[in-house]
């Protein structure tokens, strides 16, 4: 547009210089030459002046081209913020479902763990209670072993009691064998 509009004040600056020349190189009298000169200022003013509305009408319908190109850039932009906006909300959405759902599953993660804890305590403390029992149980049959080894051993200690007290009879007369070998051997 720029080049256009170059031209055509060009064209107009060269077709006034051009027109102007020509009636002044003209041989014509004064009067008349006044009258053409006069003709064609109005001409050329005329022409001027619908130069001047052609570039105001351009000029308007270019402002209009500028304003309804600026709009539609504005409504992109609106529309592009709202998709934008959209975007940002279906994945904020998105986003505290994951949360929820991750929440959720941590929760129920807890309660199986907690669940596993209190079956292996529960087991645990059967399995205490068993061994305790067991203990109970070898540690009263070990006493009954006991009772009844001692009891053997109280009787076997007390035939061998008898048997020794029996025997000393006979260490009665072997010492005093011996007492009477030591006097014989020893004179004195």
């Amino acid at each position: 547009m720029a080049k256009r509009g170059g031209f055509l004040a060009g064209a107009l600056i060269g077709g006034a210089a051009a027109a102007a020349i020509a009636v002044l190189l003209t041989p014509k009298s004064g009067k008349q030459m006044r009258e053409d000169l006069a003709k064609k200022t109005d001409d050329f003013l005329d022409l001027a002046s619908d130069y001047t509305d052609d570039f105001v009408n351009k000029t308007s319908e270019m402002s209009s081209i500028v304003k309804d190109r600026a709009s539609d850039l504005s409504d992109q932009a609106s529309g592009l913020a709202a998709n934008v906006k959209g975007t940002v909300d279906d994945s904020m959405a998105e986003m505290d479902d994951i949360t929820s759902d991750t929440l959720a599953d941590l929760k129920r993660q807890s309660s199986d763990l907690s669940d596993r804890f209190r079956k292996a305590s529960k087991d645990v403390q059967d399995v205490a209670e068993d061994t305790s029992d067991d203990i109970v149980i070898d540690v009263k049959n070990t006493n009954e072993e006991a009772k009844d080894l001692v009891s053997k051993t109280s009787e076997d200690v007390a035939d061998k009691a008898k048997d020794l007290k029996e025997e000393t009879t006979d260490f009665s007369e072997i010492k005093e064998e011996l007492k009477g070998e030591v006097e014989k051997n020893n004179p004195e």
